[in-house]
């Protein structure tokens, strides 16, 4: 515990000059004695674009600064101690200079004694953008009365794994707003809104809890081992509680854990894309898997590489389709996948992969990006018969389940709205953050299937459980259970094997997901279903009913050193599979 405040005081925020750096993270939650705010805030805050103070200045990706802060407005109420964003959405500047989109989390209202007739508020955040699905985790507070605030101090303190953007981006400054009050009745459905949240949520306990002589070496390797220094946070939920290790930063522990929206990158095939389609078959009383893809998006109709190809193999990453590696007979699952500048310039095919994979990613719109994606030649084989990770493929079976729903439901019906509605509000997962296509008229835009969820760790809590419970809320039978069963079941090793190694055997990929081998405590070989995105992003569902999740930062070169199965085995040490 801080104590006293020596930084962020209330004359610095009144008064502010040019922030010399950052601060501990401690200065943004409530320094002892703290009491209840003496005001109750209901207000919309006006941001302009913003220079930022940063250690990557003038750095501009896709003609846009990553040094700006975009211009925004914040709306905001507190509510029994919480500060509530009305706009939990993402935030977007288009016209603006800023590369970033801006989420807001829920924070703290308080009152410090050396404030004077002012209340405190800290406001997490997030910085993203909507081409990739790194996280810029950050924090702001100001000091508040019944009319106006004062000088706003933000700092950007972690990432997940950035891709375009360079990596370690630090940044600081003040923003200037320009305060209107807000309407009492939408701030009160806000209130009522956080309320049920919060009600939710699980409690939240440190992971050192199971600190025990048989789990010493495991908690040594999570807090120590290869990649504890590029983790942010790693956690357990276990009997409907949610153990957690610090998110560790830069300047200090993040205050607001549950408040960090994390960009979970590829494990959002499975986040997403798999849980789709599971709600669609229970709602088509069929099994999507079998339909074409040409069949369902104009820009493959007539395009002969793409004829017999499935959402199932494109689910599957085993479309046949791609350019990185001819050899099929022996497992390459990442062939395909050279995706970072130093791969373009080893060979002529590493090149043309490459310029494949970027003209399909940085192309804004569906039908461009769909286009982009049926342009990429095909392989010797057929679809179905070799597995290799195209991120091109999980977005065309996203693309095409939501023609589909399109189809059975109407036109105006989206994916997104239905997984959100039907699946994860019902779930507990309240506000997640969907990336789509960007288009001129939004009735046209895709989900990005492929990346671009943003999940708390209460989310990741509630669809864990969800897969547990076989798709079930309550008595309401919510996913295709034979079908769930089919991919998340741990007995059984499932689709095609990849050439990926665990100390147990080879890891498979089935349904947007990796099933990695472990052999128990107990001398049991099963599966481990395995969400996991670019950097180092894990869910893991396991045998006895705990979910395992890891956040981070890995490079390109260690993500695949990482073990996957360090939790798996915290958790079986635990309570054994």
């Amino acid at each position: 515990m801080i104590n006293p405040r020596t930084q962020l005081t209330a004359d610095q925020l009144q008064k502010p000059g040019i922030a010399a750096g950052q601060v501990d993270n401690a200065f943004f939650a409530p320094i002892e004695p703290a009491g209840e705010a003496q005001h109750g805030l209901a207000a919309s805050i006006a941001i302009p674009q913003t220079p930022m103070q940063s250690n990557q200045p003038g750095v501009k990706v896709n003609g846009k600064a990553i040094d700006v802060f975009p211009a925004v407005i914040l709306r905001l109420s507190s509510s029994e101690g919480d500060l509530v964003p009305l706009d939990r959405g993402l935030l977007r500047d288009s016209d603006g200079d800023s590369y970033w989109d801006l989420t807001l989390s829920p924070g703290k209202v308080f009152f410090e004694a050396s404030d004077g007739r002012w209340s405190r508020a800290a406001l997490p955040f997030q910085l993203s953008n909507i081409f990739e699905n790194d996280t810029h985790h950050g924090i702001a507070t100001f000091l508040f009365n019944e009319t106006d605030i004062s000088s706003i101090f933000f700092q950007i303190v972690a990432e997940t794994k950035a891709f375009l953007v360079p990596d370690n981006l630090l940044a600081w400054g003040w923003l200037e707003g320009r305060v209107q009050s807000l309407g009492l009745d939408e701030c009160d459905l806000a209130r009522k809104a956080y309320r049920e949240e919060k009600r939710d949520r699980l409690p939240m306990k440190s992971l050192n809890i199971w600190h025990s002589q048989a789990t010493e070496d495991l908690m040594r390797d999570i807090g120590q081992g290869f990649g504890s220094e590029t983790s942010i946070v790693n956690g357990l939920v276990k009997d409907q509680v949610i153990y957690a290790t610090p998110c560790r930063m830069a300047r200090g522990d993040y205050p607001y854990p549950r408040s960090m929206k994390f960009g979970i990158w590829s494990a959002t095939k499975t986040a997403f894309c798999t849980i789709a389609y599971l709600r669609l078959a229970q709602v088509m009383k069929e099994d999507p898997r079998s339909y074409e893809v040409a069949t369902l998006l104009p820009e493959a109709r007539g395009n002969e590489k793409w004829a017999g190809i499935t959402i199932g193999h494109c689910m599957d990453m085993a479309t046949g389709i791609g350019t990185g590696a001819q050899n099929g007979t022996e497992p390459n699952v990442f062939g395909d996948y050279l995706i970072e500048p130093w791969q373009s310039r080893e060979s002529e095919e590493g090149l043309n992969t490459y310029n494949h994979y970027h003209n399909w990613f940085l192309a804004p719109s569906q039908h461009a990006k769909n286009l982009a994606a049926f342009a990429c030649p095909s392989y010797p084989w057929s679809a179905g018969a070799v597995a290799r990770y195209r991120d091109q493929d999980l977005y065309i079976a996203g693309a095409a389940l939501d023609a589909l729903l399109k189809l059975h439901r109407g036109p105006d019906s989206r994916l997104w709205d239905m997984v959100r509605d039907e699946v994860y509000e019902p779930a507990g997962i309240h506000h997640a953050v969907k990336f789509h296509t960007i288009e001129s008229d939004p009735a046209s835009e895709a989900p990005l299937t492929d990346a671009g969820l943003l999940l708390t760790m209460d989310d990741v809590a509630a669809l864990g459980k969800l897969i547990l419970d076989d798709g079930k809320i309550q008595d309401q039978q919510i996913l295709d259970p034979q079908l769930l069963n089919g991919i998340f079941s741990f007995d059984t090793n499932k689709g095609l094997p990849t050439g990926t190694y665990t100390e147990h055997g080879q890891v498979y990929y089935y349904g947007a997901t990796w099933h990695l081998p472990y052999q128990s405590r107990g001398g049991q070989k099963m599966w481990i279903p395995t969400m996991r995105g670019y950097g180092g992003q894990y869910i893991q569902i396991l045998p006895n009913r705990t979910i395992s999740f890891r956040f981070g930062f890995d490079s390109y070169e260690t993500d695949e050193r990482y073990d996957g199965l360090k939790l798996v085995r915290l958790a079986d040490a635990i309570d054994p599979f």
